[in-house]
């Protein structure tokens, strides 16, 4: 189920962050055979109200660092302006100061690693005899 509708160029747009009970029942999952999903605050994962993002990852970059982090999009945001890209906190925190709370980035579509802290997409495998 893995596949990319973005294009590799740079989008400037803004992150935030969510944690603790925002993290339950992530809008990717739970349909189509796959499982549900509560993230925990380590994962490296994302929320978005753009289209079609389930199970993309992009690389985001905070252009005043230069800091980096790969994301998976697994929920929907619903208040997030397009673009826009909500983070777990350490997500968030391995880029830019969780205290500044909304910070400028760039990020574009890459490949999803095959080892991180990333959710998988496989689906069910149980077979009734």
């Amino acid at each position: 189920m893995e596949f990319s509708l973005l294009k590799k160029r740079d989008t400037t747009s803004k992150i935030t962050f969510y944690e603790d009970d925002q993290l339950n029942n992530a809008a990717c999952y739970g349909r189509d055979g796959i499982p549900n999903y509560n993230a925990k605050p380590s994962d490296r994962i994302g929320a978005m109200s753009n289209k079609n993002m389930c199970y993309q990852c992009v690389k985001i970059t905070n252009p005043k660092n230069k800091k980096s982090v790969v994301v998976k999009i697994i929920d929907k945001c619903a208040g997030c302006p397009k673009n826009n890209i909500d983070l777990t906190k350490s997500a968030f925190a391995s880029i830019a100061d969780p205290d500044d709370g909304i910070v400028k980035i760039t990020w574009k579509g890459v490949a999803c690693p095959s080892k991180g802290r990333f959710p998988t997409t496989e689906k069910n495998r149980n077979k009734k005899n």
